[in-house]
């Protein structure tokens, strides 16, 4: 095994705090929430693995506020922006990689309509896009809302009939229609996640909460899509493809 891949810190985020008088503070972590006040943060989630994507977030407990990230230029309107990404790789020879297709482009909205405890146990936007994005078939335009137990029961009543509240709401909208010229355009959807309901499942099926807010990510983000488990051939199709992108997440086979 390379000397590397033995050490963990070798691989981990490596980030310096730098207060007003220049001196440095050394920290570990895997995501860094910097707290501006007021209820907004900012959100800075770093890849497991040299190769990856640095997600940056804004995130506001205000339900009236936007998050927003802005660039602000120090002075004479100059602006710059400097990325520098650095890979521990050893030199390989070149090689000609097949061109694949682009994945596809998932554009997510996350609504929390949360107090408490429930909102300590909610999922992050950036956790949510990865959970979804794996799921993906084609573009699609996705909102994704995290309610409580009452507004869970509320929809799940309106929607189904059913007088309690239930993990996973997938809403598609047109869904059933071919109209022309549409066959190119993002799918597009609602999901609603009832957190109480899903840490109460998770409990009791000896779960992590990430493993079963992840499934059930996929399992909604499938149904948009038009996978169903209406009768045992459909369900063996649609367990089988989430028990494939779940281990392809780091997750055990939630049927197991």
């Amino acid at each position: 095994m390379p000397k590397a891949a033995s050490n963990p810190a070798a691989s981990s985020p490596k980030i310096v705090a730098i207060d007003a008088d220049g001196k440095a503070t050394r920290i570990k972590a895997e995501r860094l929430e910097i707290d501006l006040g007021d209820g907004r943060k900012l959100l800075l989630a770093f890849p497991e693995r040299a190769w990856g994507d640095l997600e940056i977030e804004a995130e506001t407990d205000s339900e009236a506020a936007v998050p927003m990230l802005s660039l602000q230029p120090g002075a004479c309107n100059l602006m710059t922006l400097r990325v520098d990404v650095h890979h521990d790789l050893l030199p390989v020879e070149p090689i000609d990689l097949p061109q694949g297709e682009n994945p596809p482009l998932l554009t997510l909205a996350v609504q929390k309509a949360l107090e408490g405890v429930d909102k300590v146990s909610a999922p992050k936007k950036h956790q949510i896009r990865r959970w979804a994005q794996a799921a993906l078939q084609r573009d699609a335009e996705v909102a994704v809302r995290l309610v409580g137990e009452a507004e869970g029961r509320k929809l799940n009543h309106e929607f189904r009939g059913k007088d309690y509240a239930t993990n996973v709401l997938t809403f598609a909208y047109g869904e059933g229609e071919e109209l022309p010229g549409t066959a190119d355009l993002p799918l597009a959807g609602d999901l609603v996640l009832c957190v109480p309901v899903v840490v109460r499942e998770a409990a009791e099926q000896g779960k992590t909460l990430d493993a079963h807010f992840a499934h059930l990510v996929v399992h909604g983000m499938l149904h948009l899509q038009g996978y169903d488990h209406e009768n045992e051939v459909d369900a063996q199709v649609m367990e089988k493809l989430e028990t494939e992108i779940l281990r392809g997440l780091g997750y055990a086979d939630p049927y197991a």
